[in-house]
């Protein structure tokens, strides 16, 4: 059995984290010279509005592994604090990725989606690390609906990292401008393959064995 209250004080330091990048994110907004600036160019609504939602659904994530399957070994500290470590590190790659696409070349727009991107496919892969250690450690005190859950989650989550990777590397390939919306749609295809494969391997397990 794990430590609750230790895994309590553990999650209460990530959402003090979260909320700290989500305040931080907000300060990365620069005030322009002038408002019509914002209307322009409204890429920085764009960014700000999905790494917001990116930040939020990662909360959630993050609450429901340590409601059900976190266990507090050394290794998965050590991945839990470098993801929230990468979270934080996601808010400065917005900013790099806004500066780059007003002042950067196309080389550093690419560079910018790059790393930004690939920040957040290290956060999706540390979280379908959790899970699939918690599951494996904590199967037998979980209900049933809870481990299925917990299975379409790693699923999901698993398939976003190399969809996102796929999405980079087709981006950097095609117009810089593009390459954020290239490997947003690769990530949001990678989400629903997986869910689809956790529901497929679902219905095989329930089948009666011959």
């Amino acid at each position: 059995m794990r430590d609750e209250v230790f895994v309590r004080r553990l999650e209460a330091f990530g959402d003090i984290v979260m909320g700290f990048s989500l305040a931080l994110l907000g300060l990365t907004l620069v005030v322009p010279n002038h408002a019509a600036a914002l209307v322009d160019n409204p890429t920085w609504l764009i960014a700000y509005v999905w790494t917001f939602a990116l930040v939020c659904i990662m909360w959630a994530s993050h609450y429901w592994t340590f409601r059900y399957v976190f266990v507090p070994t050394p290794f998965c500290l050590i991945v839990n604090y470098a993801k929230l470590a990468l979270t934080v590190l996601l808010i400065f790659m917005v900013q790099v990725l806004l500066r780059s696409n007003q002042t950067g070349s196309q080389r550093d727009l690419i560079y910018a989606n790059e790393l930004y991107w690939g920040c957040l496919t290290a956060i999706w892969a540390a979280s379908a690390v959790l899970l699939i250690v918690g599951l494996r450690d904590r199967r037998a005190y979980l209900p049933p609906e809870i481990v299925g859950r917990c299975v379409v989650r790693i699923y999901r989550v698993a398939a976003a990292a190399p969809a996102l990777i796929v999405g980079i590397i087709i981006g950097a390939r095609g117009p810089a401008g593009r390459m954020s919306t290239v490997v947003a749609v690769a990530m949001l295809v990678g989400l629903a393959i997986g869910r689809a494969a956790a529901a497929w391997a679902s219905r095989l397990a329930k089948r009666p064995s011959v």
